[in-house]
């Protein structure tokens, strides 16, 4: 492979005057270098990005299961408990839901970068398995918004 190379066409904007186009011979190691390098640099941003959603999705349902708490332990009467039980679990499920979808989104993040057939099967039965529950969830919500 040495002395190979590969054209590559690098067009650049020079003051507004158009493009103009520098074409540059790079051997083929470089290249393969700079693939790499940049193939490492998304993959850490892909999985950055990935355990930033998580955090917030974490975060969403740590607020839920907060918010819940609070409602049935401020339940006095007797009387009160069925309503407040319906409301909680309304509120429950949506903050369920919308951590789901930001857990799928983690997901998906996580292989856009060069996946492997491993990683797609992966994304595939997890997205499957939270879709499911998800469209579960979300029937579960609408019932109880209809007694509400």
């Amino acid at each position: 492979m040495i002395g190979f190379s590969i054209n590559f066409l690098a067009i650049s904007f020079a003051g507004g005057f158009g493009p103009i186009a520098a074409i540059e011979n790079l051997p083929l190691e470089n290249s393969l270098e700079f693939n790499h390098a940049v193939e490492a640099i998304l993959l850490q941003t892909a999985l950055l990005l990935k355990i930033g959603i998580e955090c917030f999705a974490l975060l969403i349902l740590a607020v839920g299961i907060i918010r819940a708490m609070i409602k049935l332990l401020a339940v006095r009467k007797k009387l009160e408990r069925p309503k407040i039980i319906c409301s909680v679990r309304l509120d429950l499920g949506m903050f369920l839901t919308l951590s789901l979808e930001f857990l799928l989104a983690a997901d998906i993040a996580a292989t856009a970068i060069s996946p492997s057939w491993q990683a797609v099967g992966k994304l595939a039965a997890i997205s499957g398995i939270r879709t499911f529950l998800n469209f579960f969830l979300q029937r579960e919500v609408q019932e109880l918004e209809r007694q509400k």
